[in-house]
């Protein structure tokens, strides 16, 4: 199959039309007329082929196979240029399918009407107008399918003999023939769109699991938001008011950062901003949870954390790794933080008073009033 698949995605490819902003979709539904169109030209060359060289057909019934073969060639060439040069697939598959009902039309009428062995061949119309245009196609051409059979049954009911220049020591490989094309094509209908489907369900997953990503992270610093990190805290808060758990919140606002915008540009800012993000995840449990709420403001949850001394240590580490400078435009910056924090449940329970507390305690180490851990809390440039 993927032998199969190399050889013919440049004959597809060919084809395509050369119209800009296509979706995956539109593509991928493009190729599936297109590959329809392709392999319905290649049967109908191989029954010319096999119907002149082997069976043992009469005068009339190969001028009929090259009349049936003309038919369906011209719409099938019609129908790709449609699609080449107009983008049109409906209008493509609508000419292919109405010469293939023509076509099959005029050899029912020459090998018994509504006894011709032809006829199961029509069942592939209907289905490949419901999965390559949709329901509403299919029913309409299934409606048109029943009227034509209803016609020709009517007709044979009134008495009317139809020519059949069907031979009767022919009449089973033309029955088995008619029998194989049929599911043949109904077949491939159904596996390509079947795998064109599933191409698409996995296209749709990777398009929705990255909006999802990106809905839920810092444009920036591709760490989380405001909006999934408060997701975060209240799952955390309900997880730890079932288990009766603990966990700390710590809240980082960037001291002078104004500075570095107005005097640096946002260049420089953004610079900054994205080693502090670094530098935040070099320290980070895989259980803790970083957050940008947004500007220079950063939040860590840190489950099962709510000790004193804990927290000290743990802030103390943070403060650390501040201490080696970054470059902003050939100068040495070094970051400096204010530190806040929180504990569940001991300063809330819920998100808006652990942030609340998180907060106030941050301004305090920023205006230096924190009286509990003011030395540890702050990192000074």
């Amino acid at each position: 199959m993927d032998v199969i698949a190399r050889l013919t995605k440049p004959i597809i490819q060919s084809w395509l039309p050369n119209t800009p902003n296509q979706s995956d979709y539109q593509k991928s539904s493009n190729r599936f007329v297109i590959s329809v169109l392709l392999s319905t030209f290649t049967y109908t060359c191989v029954l010319i082929v096999i119907s002149h060289l082997f069976l043992p057909l009469q005068p009339q019934g190969k001028v009929l196979i090259i009349r049936f073969s003309s038919i369906l060639i011209s719409g099938i060439l019609l129908a790709l240029f449609t699609i080449r040069f107009g983008g049109q697939r409906i209008a493509a598959l609508n000419i292919f399918i109405a010469t293939l009902s023509a076509g099959l039309i005029l050899v029912s009428l020459q090998t018994g009407g509504i006894h011709s062995p032809v006829n199961p061949c029509v069942i592939a119309i209907p289905a490949l107008a419901s999965l390559s245009i949709g329901a509403l196609a299919g029913a309409i051409w299934g409606l048109i399918v029943i009227i034509a059979c209803t016609l020709l049954f009517v007709t044979a009911n009134y008495g009317y003999a139809f020519t059949n220049i069907i031979s009767p020591e022919n009449m089973a490989v033309a029955e088995f023939s008619s029998l194989l094309t049929a599911a043949s094509l109904t077949l491939f209908i159904i596996i390509y769109f079947e795998v064109s489907s599933r191409k698409l369900n996995e296209l749709f997953n990777a398009e929705h699991h990255k909006f999802i990503k990106l809905a839920h992270r810092d444009s920036l610093t591709g760490l989380a938001n405001r909006r999934y990190f408060i997701n975060e805290i209240e799952t955390a808060i309900a997880n730890a008011r079932i288990n009766k758990g603990t966990f700390c919140v710590l809240y980082f606002d960037l001291n002078n950062f104004k500075k570095i915008n107005d005097n640096l540009g946002h260049h420089s800012g953004d610079q900054v901003l994205l080693e502090f993000a670094l530098r935040l995840r070099k320290l980070n449990r895989s259980s803790d949870l970083i957050a940008r709420l947004g500007g220079d403001e950063f939040c860590i949850i840190l489950p099962g954390l709510n000790d004193a001394e804990a927290i000290k240590q743990k802030i103390h580490h943070y403060s650390q790794m501040l201490d080696t400078p970054l470059l902003l435009d050939n100068t040495p910056y070094k970051i400096s933080a204010s530190i806040g924090y929180a504990c569940y449940p001991e300063h809330g329970t819920d998100y808006e008073a652990l942030l609340q507390v998180a907060d106030q305690k941050m301004y305090q180490v920023k205006r230096g009033q924190n009286t509990d851990i003011r030395d540890t809390l702050c990192s000074k440039a």
